[in-house]
């Protein structure tokens, strides 16, 4: 009954003639932002990518696995620009299976790149820590990329610390409050903060969000954020780097928080360590947008680096 109202409603109106925020299923307020911040442009084509489903990118954790796809009968298309990662175009079972086997990871592509940007930013070796690390996506592409003297995850929930172990293995996993990380002061090379967030990058997959989303919410989001910055940077060694980075595309939650580079520490250029075709935009503050689309989820991802 709803689908036949719905339908019935949208026949009595010009598409061309509906405000965007109707025309995409977002609400008002959000669009107003967007556009605002974005331009009505970009705000437009992050709306309309939100209404497509999301293919399952992955990436194999070795050359095996994506051989044993292969040989099963699926055929593979790599990503457009995200290096490594593929979605099966036939033989999708065959793809999922390798997944539940553990021979392949479901992330999506701009999460990718959060993990591709903090291993290239010091190397991919020496120390390095992921404090909001679950699911564990991330901290598995960071080991499978990197040659690491000492990699850990953690998280403030047990339950998910406990859910990472067992997907991790080899990682050592904590138990712990991102604002206070039971970790060695000025020893870490890297540190990765993928911070809890409003998540406005990720209405493609969660549909619910937008909806659920208040407009307070993205100001509470960023004051919950400013401990975890000043956490992870206390625990940064001398030029090590803090790669920062949320699913939203909100400045309160991203650029808002680097206007001005604390003291003793320095913006570190990403644009270098970006693949060819990724679609981004600098922040305010230096740091790389990628705004939602077709390919992948939006994300903000911003570098610091300790002096001395």
């Amino acid at each position: 009954m709803v689908n036949a109202v719905l339908r019935r409603a949208l026949a009595a109106k010009d598409p061309d003639q509906m405000s965007p925020d109707l025309k995409w299923s977002h609400p008002n307020w959000l669009w107003r932002r967007w556009s605002s911040n974005m331009g009505p442009q970009a705000a437009e084509k992050a709306m309309a990518a939100a209404q497509e489903p999301a293919a399952p990118w992955v990436w194999f954790a070795s050359d095996e696995a994506r051989a044993a796809v292969e040989g099963a009968g699926g055929t593979l298309r790599s990503h457009p620009w995200c290096p490594g990662t593929w979605t099966a175009t036939n033989g999708r079972s065959e793809l999922m299976q390798e997944v539940a086997r553990g021979g392949a990871v479901v992330q999506d592509p701009s999460s990718q790149m959060v993990a591709r940007i903090a291993v290239s930013a010091v190397g991919g070796n020496g120390s390095a820590a992921d404090l909001c690390a679950a699911p564990g996506g991330k901290t598995a592409l960071m080991r499978r990329l990197g040659e690491w003297d000492l990699l850990v995850a953690g998280d403030r929930s047990l339950a998910k610390a406990g859910r990472l172990g067992r997907r991790l293995r080899t990682v050592p996993v904590l138990a712990a409050d991102a604002t206070r990380p039971a970790l060695a002061g000025g020893a870490w090379d890297l540190v990765l903060l993928d911070a809890p967030c409003s998540g406005t990058g990720t209405c493609r997959r969660h549909p619910e969000l937008k909806w659920r989303l208040q407009p307070e919410a993205i100001s509470e989001a960023a004051g919950k954020q400013r401990p975890m910055i000043a956490a992870a940077l206390e625990l940064l060694a001398p030029g090590g780097v803090l790669v920062y980075a949320t699913c939203s595309v909100e400045p309160e939650e991203n650029e808002g928080h680097f206007e001005t580079a604390p003291a003793g520490f320095e913006p570190m250029a990403t644009d270098d360590l970006l693949p060819a075709g990724l679609p981004w935009t600098e922040t305010a503050a230096g740091g790389v947008r990628i705004l939602p689309h077709e390919h992948g989820d939006g994300f903000t991802v911003h570098a610091l680096r300790r002096k001395g």
